[in-house]
């Protein structure tokens, strides 16, 4: 066993590791290599942590940097399908990160358990994030805070959710933009990147003669504009 100096955390998954409670314990789903759980072990930030994958190799991966970094007995590591393999007693605190959206709400909608007070998800979706959103909302999980970061030229968001119950009416703007506060520049390169999908979905609306659909995006563009751009920005 090796104990070497702990390394840095990208801008994407330190978005995670910055959302998550301090001490309680983790389950990193679809760890990938086990980079988070390892760096959350190493710098005190978790006691302990599980490193989950549905295939054996990133296993393998995490159990050797486990080792190398010295918090292998520290690390459980699972082979399983999203969170089948995992239950209300293994963590408080579960991240899915760098999955599609569709893939993450079809986990979690399958894991009753999430409901239980006190468990809480750290979610990083790399695709559909509208459709997670929206459908957690459906589901009763609602958005506690929501960040965005910048890398390797893309721009991510990542959010923490826990069960709350009947929502109500969900705002408009909330599937695209969530609870992302505006006032950064990761949080405006976020809008943009929103905004060049809705104008797309806006010309093959107004192609296909699909007029209440167009007035629909119209709106949304207007309003995600109007809240998350700087003033003269609007339509770059």
């Amino acid at each position: 066993m090796t104990n070497r100096e702990i390394f840095s955390l990208g801008p994407r998954l330190a978005l995670c590791a910055g959302l998550l409670r301090p001490g309680r314990a983790v389950a990193d789903i679809g760890t990938d290599h086990g980079y988070l759980p390892i760096w959350l072990i190493k710098t005190g930030a978790v006691q302990k942590a599980i490193a989950s994958d549905i295939n054996p190799g990133p296993l393998d991966a995490a159990r050797r940097h486990g080792e190398m970094y010295g918090v292998g007995d520290r690390l459980r590591l699972v082979l399983c399908d999203g969170l089948r393999g995992i239950g209300p007693e293994d963590a408080e605190d579960i991240v899915i990160a760098g999955m599609g959206g569709e893939l993450i709400l079809r986990m979690i909608s399958g894991a009753a358990w999430l409901k239980f007070p006190g468990k809480r998800m750290v979610l990083q979706p790399m695709s559909a994030v509208d459709k997670l959103r929206a459908g957690l909302w459906q589901m009763g999980f609602a958005i506690i805070e929501e960040l965005a970061a910048q890398e390797g030229g893309k721009v991510y968001s990542a959010f923490s959710a826990e069960y709350r119950g009947e929502l109500g009416d969900m705002d408009s703007i909330y599937p695209y933009m969530g609870r992302l506060k505006p006032g950064t520049a990761e949080v405006e390169a976020y809008a943009g990147k929103v905004l060049r999908g809705l104008r797309n979905s806006l010309l093959g609306a107004e192609h296909n003669g699909l007029q209440d659909e167009a007035e629909r995006l119209r709106r949304m563009i207007g309003g995600i504009e109007r809240e998350y751009l700087r003033q003269g920005e609007a339509h770059g």
